[in-house]
C-alpha cells in the first residue's frame, strides 16, 4: 500500500549551530535527529561544492532523503514543508531530491515532491517534540550516511 507523507524539520537548518529533527508522518512515522556538528560538517561538504546561497536548500533535500529513503517504495508522494519559499528555494530542493530519489527509482514524476504548509500535522508535531527532547528519535542521523549521499 502506497501513501503520501508529510516532512517537516525542527530548528531552521541555516541555524547550523543547533541540531535539528526531520519528522515524516503519515503511513510510516520517522524523526530523524540530526546534530548540530553533523548540520556543521554537512554544510562545510557542501560549500566546498556549491554556490553558498543553495546550501541551506540542498542540506534539506539531502537530509529529507536521508530520512525517507528506506520507506520509497511505499511512498506515492512527498509533501515539504515550506519552510523555505521562494522560487530558487522550491527549485533547488525539488532538483536535488528528485535526483536523489532517481538513483533508487528513475520513474518517480516531478510531481512526487511538493510544498505546502504542514504546520500543525503529525509532522510538525514529531519534529519540534524530538527538538525539544519531549520525544525519543526514530534515528540519529550520523555524517558517514549524508556522506555516502553525498557520493551518489
Amino acid at each position: 500500500m502506497s501513501y503520501t507523507v508529510y516532512v517537516d524539520v525542527s530548528a531552521k537548518l541555516e541555524q547550523w549551530s543547533k541540531a535539528s529533527a526531520v519528522a515524516v508522518s503519515n503511513g510510516a512515522t520517522i524523526v530523524c535527529f540530526v546534530p548540530a556538528r553533523v548540520k556543521q560538517r554537512l554544510r562545510q561538504a557542501l560549500l566546498n561544492r556549491y554556490d553558498a546561497k543553495t546550501v541551506k536548500y540542498r542540506a534539506f533535500a539531502i537530509l529529507v532523503y536521508a530520512a525517507i529513503k528506506d520507506e520509497l517504495l511505499q511512498i506515492k508522494q512527498v509533501v515539504l514543508d515550506q519552510d523555505y519559499t521562494g522560487n530558487e528555494a522550491e527549485v533547488t530542493v525539488r532538483n536535488v531530491l528528485l535526483s536523489l530519489l532517481r538513483k533508487q527509482n528513475p520513474n518517480i514524476p516531478a510531481s512526487f515532491v511538493r510544498f505546502q504548509r504542514v504546520r500543525g500535522s503529525n509532522a510538525d508535531r514529531l519534529a519540534r517534540d524530538v527538538y525539544m527532547g519531549k520525544l525519543s528519535p526514530t534515528r540519529v542521523i550520523g555524517f558517514s550516511e549524508l556522506e555516502s549521499i553525498l557520493v551518489k
